[in-house]
């Protein structure tokens, strides 16, 4: 799995930055980014972990990279499983080993910061910080709207893509079993 960090969490992870220009096609393992959030509240920074394919995002109560790769899996899994998406659990690949590089894509870096804002809001408006619901949170982020690759004028949400993804898995299965 491939994990690409903005400088800043890096830095704050204490990791070398490290690029790597190779960009995955496939849907699934996919790369996932992750940026730090602020959270409004004093030395308390959480992280988020946005899916470049799936257009999930994830927030994980911790400032370190290596601890919120820690959480990922079951994050989401949580996640999947509220959305009606178990089937996606093993293809996603969260419990494999991952390779942390510095980001390389402005588009899924613009996407992900839309969301780090809105995320950074409600966090900040949590009094106290342990009250924010950040299931809740990930899954307003789960109705947000992207634009299509390629498409202008054209948007879809994080739900669209993972069941237009669950069609097609569905279709390709259905035709090999016929």
């Amino acid at each position: 799995m491939i994990i690409r960090a903005t400088s800043k969490l890096l830095k704050i992870s204490g990791i070398k930055p490290v690029k790597n220009e190779w960009k995955s096609e496939e849907i699934f393992p996919g790369e996932w980014y992750g940026n730090s959030l602020r959270t409004g509240h004093a030395g308390k920074l959480y992280i988020l972990l946005f899916h470049n394919t799936t257009k999930i995002s994830i927030i994980c109560p911790t400032k370190s990279i290596n601890a919120a790769l820690k959480l990922l899996p079951e994050r989401v899994e949580n996640f999947l499983v509220r959305h009606r998406f178990e089937s996606f659990l093993d293809k996603l690949e969260s419990e494999s080993i991952y390779s942390i590089y510095t980001t390389n894509d402005r588009s899924t870096l613009s996407f992900m910061n839309q969301i780090a804002y809105n995320a950074e809001w409600h966090l900040s408006n949590s009094q106290p910080l342990e009250i924010c619901n950040l299931e809740s949170l990930e899954d307003i982020h789960s109705d947000y709207l992207f634009s299509k690759k390629g498409k202008v004028g054209h948007y879809e949400t994080t739900l669209d893509i993972l069941n237009k993804i669950h069609k097609t898995l569905n279709e390709t299965t259905g035709s090999e079993t016929k």
